[in-house]
Parts: structure tokens; C-alpha cells; sequence
């Protein structure tokens, strides 16, 4: 098990090594979320190959529709 900060807030990783398996470890939906690494948005196309490291700053942002 791992510690990440998760938005600002430190969370305990279970099982994902990447960032698409945690994605799926706390059900977000994939289709609406972007994940910033030190404030560097990582494409969707790359979370399989973005591994997960011990004290990672990640932040998650909700997809907004709007003109």
C-alpha cells in the first residue's frame, strides 16, 4: 500500500499502479475527469503507462459542459 495526495488530501492506494487502475479503484468516471500531476494534465491516452509512486501529488478535475 501506498500514500498519495489526492486534490490536497492524502489517500491510501490499495491495489493501482497506474493511473488507470486508480481511476478504477475509486470509481470515477473515466470519461469525465482529467488527472493533473503537478498541475501537468496527463492525457487520458498516457494513464496506463503514468505509474503511481509513493507521495504522488495528483489532482482530479470533474468535467464541466458549458458554451
Amino acid at each position: 500500500m501506498m500514500q498519495i495526495w489526492l486534490n490536497d488530501k492524502a489517500h491510501h492506494v490499495e491495489s493501482a499502479v497506474d493511473l488507470s487502475s486508480l481511476v478504477e479503484e475509486l470509481t470515477l468516471p473515466s470519461e469525465s475527469v482529467a488527472i493533473a500531476i503537478d498541475g501537468q494534465v496527463v492525457p487520458r491516452s498516457q494513464w496506463p503507462q503514468t505509474p503511481l509512486t509513493d507521495g504522488l501529488k495528483l489532482t482530479v478535475f470533474q468535467a464541466i459542459a458549458g458554451g
